[in-house]
C-alpha cells in the first residue's frame, strides 16, 4: 500500500511521548501503554495521552464476546472511525477497498485511543465557538453523499477528499460484509452529526453529556499492516496504511507507531519490514531508519511493484531484536519493563559464521569461473593461431598461382608479337594470310601446354617463304 505523509511526522532525537502502564493481551486485542505526548512547537496544542492497542477487526466484530477497545464506546464505531480516517488521508481509495485492507484476516491494526474521561473534559474546558443552531449541514450531492467524501464530517478538521469506489467483483461473503458495514456506517454518520450538535447546543448552556463524545473524538492515529512470507523465504512485515489526525501531527505520535511496528514484542518477530512510499513521505521514513537503496531492496521485487508511484523501503531488523531491549514499549507477553542489552552474541556469532560460510563459498565459485575462463581462453587463442597459419598457407599458395598466371599471359604476349612483327615483313597475299592463322593457331596450343621460359623462335612451327615468280 502506498504511503503519503499526509499525518506522518519528522522524527528527531528527543521522543515527545513517555511510556506508561504495562500491555495486557485479550484474544484479538492486545492492550499496550499509555503514552504521553507533546508538541514539538508550544501553542500549538497541550499535552495529550493516548493508549495504542493493537487489534484485528476480523476476529474483533465478528465475536459477540470480543473484549471492549473503549468501554463507553462500541468496537463497531471504532472500525468505522478507523475507515473514516484512512478515507480522509487517502481519497484516491475506495471506501470499500479500505475496509478489506482493514477487516483482512490477515491484516492487525495498530489504533492510538484518547482516554474517554480526557476528551470530555476537554470539551467541556473549551470555549464556545459558535452559537447554537449555526452549524451548517453538509453539502449534499446527487447520491445523497457529502461533495467532500462519505467521511468528511467525521472529523472537524479533516481534508477534504473524495470517495472513489471500486468495480471489482468480490466474494459473495466479503461483499456481505461489505454491505452489513456500509448499512452500519449510515448510522454511525448519523450519531455523529448528532453528538456534534449536541456538543455545539450544550456548551453554551450546560455541561457536555459522556454520551456526546464518540469514537470519531477519541481516534488519534491508525497503521494497518499484515505479516507475510515471501518465495525467497524471508518473512516481512508489510506496512499497508498509516495516518494521523491532523490535529494530533507534529506531536511525534508517526515515529512512535513505526518504533512500535519495528518492535517484534508488539508485531511478532520478522526479519524485515516493507513501506511503499510516495515521493512525500521518504524523507519521513528515512529518518526513521528505513531505506530506498534499490541494490538492498532488490531482493524484495516480488512485492515491489504491488503499488505504482511509489517507491520501495525497507528497514532489516537487528541480531538482538528478539530482547526487550530493542522495544519502545513494554514487554507485551509479559508486561516487564524493558532491561539492558543483552549480552549472549550466540546470534551474532551464527551470522558472522554462516556469512564467512557463504563468502568462502562465493570465492570458490568465482575461482572456478575464472579458471574456466582462462582455458576457455587458452583454447580460443590456440584455434584463432591455427587460424592464422592457414590463412597465410592460402596467401601463399594464392601468389604463386597469380605468377604462374602472369608468366603465362606473358609469354602468350610475347609470341602475338612477334608474329606480328613477320607478317608486317613480308607483302600481304591470301595464302600467307591462310598460312599465319594455321601458325597462329598451332602456336597458341603449344603456348598452352608449356609451363617453361619464353618461346624461342626455332621452336615454333617453320613459317613458309611465299614463292615469288
Amino acid at each position: 500500500m502506498k504511503l503519503s505523509n499526509r499525518g506522518l511526522e519528522h522524527h528527531s532525537d528527543h521522543k515527545p511521548w513517555v511510556c506508561r502502564q504495562c500491555a495486557v493481551m485479550e484474544g484479538s486485542v492486545t492492550n499496550l501503554n499509555t503514552v504521553a505526548f507533546k508538541p514539538r512547537k508550544t501553542g500549538n496544542r497541550s499535552d495529550f495521552n493516548a493508549r495504542p492497542s493493537r487489534v484485528n477487526f476480523h476476529e474483533l466484530v465478528q465475536l459477540s464476546d470480543s473484549p471492549s477497545l473503549v468501554p463507553e464506546v462500541e468496537n463497531r464505531d471504532i472500525l468505522s472511525a478507523v475507515v473514516a480516517l484512512f478515507d480522509v488521508s487517502f481519497p484516491e481509495l475506495g471506501t470499500d477497498e479500505i475496509y478489506d485492507i482493514v477487516s483482512s484476516p490477515d491484516s492487525q491494526t495498530i489504533v492510538l485511543l484518547r482516554s474517554h474521561t480526557d476528551v470530555l473534559e476537554e470539551y467541556r474546558g473549551r470555549e464556545p465557538t459558535e452559537p447554537p443552531g449555526t452549524t451548517p449541514p453538509p453539502a449534499e450531492s446527487r447520491d445523497g453523499e457529502s461533495e467532500k467524501g462519505r467521511f468528511c464530517e467525521v472529523f472537524s478538521e479533516s481534508d477534504a477528499s473524495s470517495d472513489e469506489a471500486g468495480d471489482s467483483a468480490e466474494p459473495a461473503q466479503d461483499r456481505s460484509e461489505w454491505e452489513k458495514f456500509s448499512s452500519g456506517v449510515t448510522e454511525f454518520l448519523v450519531n455523529v452529526r448528532e453528538r456534534r450538535a449536541t456538543r455545539n447546543r450544550l456548551n453554551w448552556e450546560q455541561e457536555i453529556p459522556p454520551s456526546a463524545v464518540g469514537a470519531e473524538s477519541l481516534i488519534v492515529a491508525a497503521a494497518t499492516y499484515k505479516l507475510r512470507r515471501l518465495e525467497i523465504g524471508e518473512k516481512v512485515l508489510e506496512l499497508s496504511l498509516l495516518t494521523t489526525r491532523r490535529r494530533y501531527r507534529k506531536c511525534g505520535v508517526g515515529s512512535y507507531i513505526v518504533e512500535l511496528l519495528k518492535s517484534p514484542a508488539v508485531c511478532g518477530p520478522y526479519d524485515v519490514l516493507l513501506a511503499h512510499a510516495e515521493s512525500n513521505a521518504i524523507d519521513f521514513f528515512t529518518k526513521c531508519g528505513l531505506t530506498d537503496d534499490p541494490l538492498l531492496n532488490d531482493k524484495f521485487s516480488e512485492v515491489r511493484d504491488e503499488w505504482t508511484n511509489t517507491t520501495l523501503m525497507s528497514y532489516l531488523t537487528p541480531f538482538s531484536i528478539g530482547s526487550p531491549y530493542h522495544s519502545p514499549v513494554p514487554h507485551a507477553d509479559s508486561g516487564i519493563s524493558a532491561p539492558g542489552p543483552s549480552l549472549n552474541l550466540w546470534e551474532v556469532e551464527l551470522e558472522v559464521d554462516l556469512m564467512r560460510k557463504k563468502a568462502l563459498l562465493a570465492y570458490q565459485q568465482q575461482a572456478v569461473c575464472v579458471t574456466r575462463l582462462v582455458q576457455e581462453v587458452s583454447a580460443l587463442r590456440e584455434q584463432l593461431s591455427l587460424q592464422v597459419r592457414e590463412v597465410k598457407a592460402l596467401k601463399m599458395e594464392l601468389e604463386l598461382e597469380r605468377k604462374r598466371r602472369s608468366r603465362t599471359e606473358q609469354q602468350f604476349l610475347e609470341y602475338r608479337l612477334m608474329t606480328s612483327q613477320q607478317l608486317v615483313e613480308r607483302p600481304n597475299t591470301g595464302t600467307d594470310e591462310q598460312d599465319f592463322r594455321v601458325a597462329e593457331d598451332s602456336g597458341a596450343e603449344s603456348v598452352d601446354t608449356t609451363e617453361e621460359g619464353p618461346c624461342r623462335t626455332e621452336e615454333w612451327p617453320e613459317i613458309r617463304q611465299p614463292n615469288h615468280q
